[in-house]
């Protein structure tokens, strides 16, 4: 990664990344709108003359109406369409008030640390499964590789995230998502989780700079994990940050959650067609168990959006998918086509 944007990002990020995926902001792949007129920047990619930004921007609260006057006037004045995909609620109405857009996507899963209790009914199958794992010896690690590179541990850990995407019926996501990396990034902390001193799972957070809080992006384990890997990964995870005065984890959008519940939506036909095709979207993520075990977990909940300019268009939707998966349409199916022969 270029060091000089990749500085620019950091310090840009620790005064104005306050939302949970701002630190994959920051990815090698991504392109940067931005002006000497404010601070901070926009990140996006750009497929079929449209550009995706990821999230809320990384720009300070006084600037937003002004970058975003910016970024419109250069996109339009070049007939590209623009979208925000999984942004925050005070920031969607921010931009519907720009002429943008916006439509409800499902909510994110947050666990309040202070919240947080594994104890009733709620808690058993948690309970459960770490009673399991603590009675199989199963421990689990901070691996600070800033401090002190284990090449062994590192590669017992790709190991694991291959093994893993191997066997996973759907693509690996790209852009809402990162990837296992030991290079570039030195602020991503990676908690792995050993069995009979066998690497047999990892999570791994990137800081949520203007909140004291953390993201939990990649939640791995091998094929052949004994049961309560994930859960004793998650539960030691939050001890420690609990200990250190973290306030919250960020466990990542439920795409496609609450259609039923969420009244807010306006465009309530929107979130019928939404619902239809939930079994085709569940095609190429899935949904339902990502919600089931999130739920496990999550305290509380808040809505994500997705937003367009200065429309929804079928070219921003083909961009949208192929900034998720690469390849795009096609390299979903290419990828369905392979799970099927795998076994």
């Amino acid at each position: 990664m270029r060091n000089k944007q990749y500085n620019n990002c950091i310090v840009d990020l620790k005064k104005y990344g306050g939302s949970s995926i701002s630190y994959l902001t920051v990815s090698k792949d991504l392109l940067f709108f931005r002006s000497n007129k404010w601070n901070g920047y926009f990140a996006y990619r750009e497929f079929f003359n449209s550009a995706i930004i990821l999230g809320n921007p990384v720009i300070p609260k006084k600037s937003i109406n002004e970058a975003l006057d910016d970024l419109i006037k250069t996109f339009s004045k070049n007939k590209k369409h623009l979208g925000f995909f999984v942004c925050t609620e005070d920031f969607s109405d921010i931009l519907i008030k720009k002429g943008f857009k916006s439509y409800f996507f499902g909510k994110e899963a947050i666990i309040n640390l202070k919240k947080f209790d594994i104890s009733g009914k709620k808690g058993w199958s948690i309970r459960s499964s770490i009673n399991y794992a603590k009675r199989n010896k199963m421990i689990v690690e901070e691996y600070k590789y800033s401090k002190k590179r284990n090449f062994d541990l590192e590669n017992k850990i790709n190991e694991i995230s291959n093994e893993w995407c191997f066997g996973k019926k759907n693509p690996e996501l790209d852009f809402i998502s990162g990837h296992v990396n030991f290079e570039d990034y030195k602020n991503i902390r990676y908690f792995i989780c050993k069995y009979k001193g066998k690497v047999v799972g990892f999570i791994n957070l990137y800081p949520i700079y203007g909140i004291k809080s953390y993201y939990l992006d990649l939640t791995r384990h091998g094929n052949n994990s004994p049961r309560g890997t994930m859960d004793l990964l998650y539960y030691e995870c939050i001890k420690k940050l609990g200990q250190e005065g973290i306030e919250k984890i960020y466990i990542g959008l439920s795409p496609l959650s609450f259609l039923n519940s969420f009244s807010k939506e306006k465009n309530q036909n929107y979130l019928k067609i939404l619902y239809l095709f939930q079994p085709f979207l569940g095609f190429i993520y899935p949904c339902k168990s990502e919600f089931f075990y999130k739920k496990k977990f999550a305290t509380d909940w808040e809505p994500n959006y997705i937003c367009f300019y200065p429309r929804l268009s079928i070219r921003t939707i083909f961009s949208l998918i192929h900034s998720i998966y690469k390849g795009g349409f096609a390299g979903i199916f290419i990828h369905k086509i392979k799970s099927i022969f795998k076994k």
